[in-house]
């Protein structure tokens, strides 16, 4: 993102500041985008998949009461359905992606334009505006759509694993229907965490590129507080760095770190 306006020599004009730092007010994104993240997108995954599961485990109860010879067959057909269902499905979870980005991008935005405007005095909303960010909104997006085809994916060959290993091995149903309530927890949980973290790296990115465009260039870690830090992360938190002396991976980048950046304002 190139440099779009001078903040700080902006700040300086309305506010008449001759030296000093401010540090801008932080933006930390609200749970609710996470799980609006979720059951827009990634819930209707999980329900399929459940629906798809409660098929498959009847079939195989059916396998084994009745010695079906082609029940594999049978197995996989309910299989390739549901794998047929979410290629029809996916294609109305895009416009569901596309407006949660947009959602978050205008959040962000206004928040960005309030921590200035309380900071400096400079009111950027005319400045400022979804174009912007375009590039940045639509790798979220591509992102995201890769990501809602790997959780289906696992949750197909999971299940797909579950009943054709039980079926080589007779093991009993209850067996096999437990596994296979596992697999589909397993992509409800991978979801939840998925939409946090997109969530975070989304919010991250702009926070990033708001930062630039308005030409500062350094900005404090904001450690996030989680139980399960990364020791590093923490030892980052309050440090000031720099676009030409940056830390090794930056905040929200890495899987599933919820750290932020605070944007600085230096007159020298």
């Amino acid at each position: 993102m190139f440099t779009k306006f001078d903040l700080a020599d902006m700040a300086r004009r309305v506010r008449n500041v001759r030296r000093g730092t401010l540090k801008l007010r932080e933006i930390n994104p609200p749970l609710m985008f996470s799980t609006d993240l979720y059951i827009a997108v990634y819930k209707p995954i999980v329900v399929l998949w459940v629906r798809a599961a409660e098929q498959v485990t009847a079939a195989y109860e059916a396998t084994l009461s009745e010695l079906i010879t082609d029940s594999p067959a049978d197995l996989n057909l309910i299989l390739n359905l549901a794998a047929d269902e979410f290629g029809r499905l996916f294609l109305s979870l895009q416009p569901a992606l596309q407006t949660w980005a947009n959602r978050l991008e205008k959040w962000q935005r206004d928040k960005w334009v309030a921590s200035v405007l309380s900071g400096t005095g400079v009111d950027l909303t005319t400045l400022l505006g979804p174009e912007d960010m375009r590039q940045t909104v639509a790798t979220a997006i591509e992102w995201n759509a890769s990501l809602v085809k790997d959780v289906s994916a696992q949750a197909r060959q999971r299940i797909a694993n579950a009943v054709f290993d039980g079926i080589r091995n007779r093991t009993p149903a209850r067996d096999v229907a437990k596994t296979i309530r596992e697999s589909v927890g397993m992509a409800r949980d991978r979801s939840l965490r998925i939409a946090s973290d997109q969530m975070l790296k989304l919010s991250s990115a702009l926070a990033d590129e708001r930062r630039r465009q308005a030409g500062i260039e350094e900005w404090e870690w904001l450690h996030s507080r989680k139980l399960h830090p990364r020791a590093d992360h923490v030892a980052r938190n309050g440090k000031i760095y720099s676009d030409t002396n940056p830390p090794p991976t930056m905040p929200g980048q890495e899987p599933y770190c919820g750290c932020r950046q605070r944007a600085l304002l230096r007159w020298d």
